[in-house]
């Protein structure tokens, strides 16, 4: 009997309590609503930031230290300073996490240059800042779209941003590209854009890895994207099973044929492909390796595997 996908039905937007969503700013935590950064902050302004997202399940983080480690390898290539440690980094994200009293929800964080010193245009001499906010879980996607799959499509008028203009590997906020090709894909009565690299091999969508299944093996873009952990998660998963995966090449030919195909992100582990430029994926439907990865993910989840308990991170230090 095949494997039903199990979706966690609870994590909607009608489910979502956003009254507990908190932010971290100048100091101090407020309710999100109120939370402001200035107009001409360079980050609004110039997109001169970085950010990630982590998310909790039942109260503890899943792979805190890994978005830690994202984070702070974006701040360096860009130059920016969170003017936290990383011990302080976890305590605050923790103690946001703590006073929401969501269980489940994701948390953003970000450095931005700041405001630009008035008489000159010189990046290093802006003041950074930081800042992180916690809202409720909801899954990228909701539950029944999930079940039938994303219909996606390839846009071939507009090319992922070059690695050599905007390294991906430092998550940025340069959607430029995405947002184009989105609006694209909607207006041709598709759900997501798939990005093609300038020498024509398959990117990134937006906010999400690719991953196909050709020839019996999982396979994900090794270049020009962004290095994410949910889809290192899902080969982690895979390796256990027995699945072969690898990162590598992918040309749009081979997502054609693929048996199966899905996307990686942070708000929902892995989101089915069931369509791509109006042909069916397999058979049209999430397939045997797609829905054994992601029940295997919440399985594993449940049972507290890279879960770190807020509850375990001390508060943050009081400064003098």
């Amino acid at each position: 009997m095949a494997e039903t996908l199990q979706v966690p039905d609870h994590l909607t937007v009608a489910n979502a309590d956003f009254s507990r969503a908190l932010a971290w700013i100048d100091g101090g935590v407020v309710p999100l609503a109120e939370a402001r950064i200035p107009v001409r902050d360079l980050g609004l302004m110039y997109a001169d930031m970085t950010y990630d997202v982590v998310h909790s399940w039942r109260g503890g983080f899943f792979r805190l230290d890994d978005h830690l480690d994202r984070f702070l390898a974006s701040c360096a290539g860009l130059r920016l300073d969170p003017g936290m440690t990383r011990d302080a980094l976890r305590r605050r994200l923790a103690e946001l996490l703590r006073r929401s009293g969501l269980p489940d929800a994701l948390v953003y964080f970000a450095c931005t240059r700041g405001l630009a010193v008035p008489g000159t245009r010189d990046p290093a001499r802006s003041r950074n800042a930081f800042f992180a906010t916690v809202t409720p879980l909801v899954l990228r996607g909701q539950p029944e779209e999930m079940r039938r799959g994303l219909h996606a499509t390839l846009p071939r008028d507009v090319a992922r941003i070059p690695a050599e203009s905007v390294n991906p590997v430092w998550k940025n906020s340069h959607w430029g590209d995405f947002i184009r090709a989105t609006f694209a894909a909607k207006d041709s009565g598709h759900d997501v854009p798939v990005l093609l690299a300038a020498d024509g091999a398959v990117a990134e969508a937006p906010g999400f890895n690719v991953v196909a299944l050709v020839d019996g093996a999982l396979v994900s873009p090794d270049r020009g994207v962004l290095e994410g952990i949910s889809c290192r998660t899902m080969f982690e998963i895979a390796r256990d099973l027995g699945i072969p995966a690898r990162y590598g090449r992918l040309m749009p030919e081979e997502l054609a044929r693929a048996e199966e195909a899905f996307l990686t992100a942070t708000s929902c582990g892995l989101f089915p492909v069931t369509r791509i430029d109006g042909r069916p994926v397999g058979a049209g439907v999430p397939g045997p390796v797609t829905t054994r990865l992601l029940n295997t993910y919440y399985a594993r989840k449940n049972a507290g595997w890279h879960i770190t308990p807020a509850t375990s991170i001390p508060p943050p230090e009081e400064t003098p």
